[in-house]
């Protein structure tokens, strides 16, 4: 028997919200700039100012709006730490923007020198969107180009397969010739 997946919403801080509508009124951006992770589980604040327990922080790695309502982005954590990922944190340079955690539910795990790509989408209905985006940092995983690659990988391996399919006809035809005395 399987468990019921539990759901729950990303909770943005006050201090987040005060730092976008601020940036909003004087009409600069909002600059969604690394993801933490952290080894508590509990029930968001719109107060918290940090992380309970938080392991480790990095820089967004990939971003994408899907529509006026949905941003898209991926983090990639690696390094020698371990732990139990129970809660998340959205960071604009030293503030925290908004917080994910579920009270007594572990979200993933980060094993030690491995690495753990994660993909984030947020709801933004709420938020005026034209004021956030996102600064990617050095460490782009591509996550969002990996169709264009598949399908790049596809052509190039048919292409391939063609030429020694090619070599081998015209090995087969020199043979033939060799043997016929040409």
């Amino acid at each position: 028997m399987t468990t019921p997946t539990t759901y729950s919403a990303v909770v943005w801080t006050k201090q987040g919200l005060a730092k976008l509508l601020s940036a909003s009124q004087q009409g600069l951006d909002l600059p969604i700039t690394h993801v933490s992770a952290g080894s508590e589980a509990y029930t968001p604040s719109d107060t918290q100012t940090s992380l309970r327990q938080q392991q480790q922080i990095v820089r967004i790695g990939g971003a994408e709006e899907l529509d006026n309502n949905q941003l898209r982005f991926s983090a990639l954590f690696d390094g020698e730490k371990t732990y139990d990922v129970k809660e998340i944190g959205i960071w604009s340079e030293q503030t925290l923007v908004a917080v994910y955690s579920i009270p007594n539910q572990q979200l993933n795990h980060k094993a030690a020198n491995a690495a753990w790509v994660e993909m984030f989408t947020l709801d933004v209905s709420a938020l005026p969107t034209q004021n956030i985006h996102f600064e990617v940092g050095v460490n782009n995983a591509n996550i969002f180009m990996a169709e264009e690659l598949a399908n790049l990988t596809h052509a190039q391996l048919l292409q391939g397969k063609n030429l020694i399919q090619q070599a081998h006809s015209n090995m087969l035809i020199e043979d033939r010739l060799r043997k016929a005395g040409f």
